[in-house]
């Protein structure tokens, strides 16, 4: 069925960061039930009092057939932040400087399917904010 959410597996930001650049790592599992449109994974929460100045998109391949193709976007809060993402369907990697973001309180970091996978594979994505404090 389409356009589940999946929770985070915390509430809790994974640290507190430390002055100067730093990354706040995700891994996010998905099964082949998870990329079909709609579909928003949680990744977790970024730490408050950071500005957010890109987003590391690493998954591996999760659509076995690139027609119709898996596309995804990354939203931090309410805020789109990359969008029209298409590596799931290849694996390819992407980097994604974002117009800055700054946190006043944690905040919830997703993953949502926007185009479901034509032939949906289980997978990993593995998913970093660019962060400075």
């Amino acid at each position: 069925m389409a356009g589940e959410t999946t929770t985070a597996a915390s509430a809790d930001p994974p640290y507190e960061g430390a002055e100067g650049l730093f990354l706040v790592p995700f891994t996010l599992t998905y099964s082949t039930t998870q990329n079909e449109l709609n579909d928003v994974m949680q990744a977790g929460y970024l730490p408050a009092g950071v500005t957010v100045y890109g987003v590391i998109y690493s998954p591996t391949d999760m659509d076995t057939n690139v027609s119709p193709a898996l596309v995804q976007k990354v939203t931090i809060g309410s805020t789109d932040v990359a969008t029209a993402l298409t590596g799931a369907q290849t694996g390819a990697k992407t980097f994604v400087g974002i117009t800055p973001i700054t946190l006043t309180a944690k905040t919830l970091a997703t993953v949502t399917s926007t185009t479901a996978a034509a032939t949906a594979a289980a997978g990993t994505l593995y998913l970093a904010f660019l962060c400075q404090k």
